[in-house]
């Protein structure tokens, strides 16, 4: 009889699911970006990547992660111990991506790719506003098998 074995399903974002990157905060040595499902159905994360454009950092979500509706998932980073401020538990999801100084102090574009490669949702602070001739063009993640790449669709 063949051993079985498991398989991580990828799963772009589902019909009725709505991500948006809601806020990236560098406040000192504690940084952090919020993500919320604005939909009605939930999404499930495996094989999502969240992207720093300036710095060519990547966080790959966990493949167990459901993003129900309405929840917020708060991805910190930096030195300082992460703040649980959130009142409604069942509605955030606090994780951790690195002690290092992910977000840039004057200005990044963080960026959701689903389990495909495709931009999903960005958001650049502190303000949208153009970084050369390709700023605004819809990006692609490409998986390595030594990590990734951001390259123009």
């Amino acid at each position: 009889m063949p051993k079985r074995t498991s398989t991580i399903v990828r799963i772009v974002q589902v019909k009725g699911a709505k991500l948006k990157i809601k806020a990236v905060k560098n406040d000192g040595l504690q940084e952090y970006a919020t993500i919320i499902n604005r939909g009605t159905v939930a999404q499930p994360m495996s094989g999502w990547v969240l992207a720093s454009l300036r710095g060519q950092t990547f966080y790959p979500f966990p493949d167990d992660l459901m993003l129900e509706p309405g929840m917020i998932v708060k991805v910190q980073s930096g030195q300082h111990e992460p703040k649980k401020e959130q009142k409604n538990w069942d509605l955030l999801e606090n994780l951790f991506w690195t002690i290092g100084q992910v977000w840039n102090n004057h200005s990044d574009t963080a960026i959701l790719f689903d389990a495909n490669g495709l931009e999903i949702d960005r958001l650049s602070y502190p303000h949208e506003r153009v970084k050369g001739s390709s700023a605004y063009r819809r990006k692609i993640l490409i998986r390595h098998n030594d990590g990734f790449e951001i390259i123009n669709d």
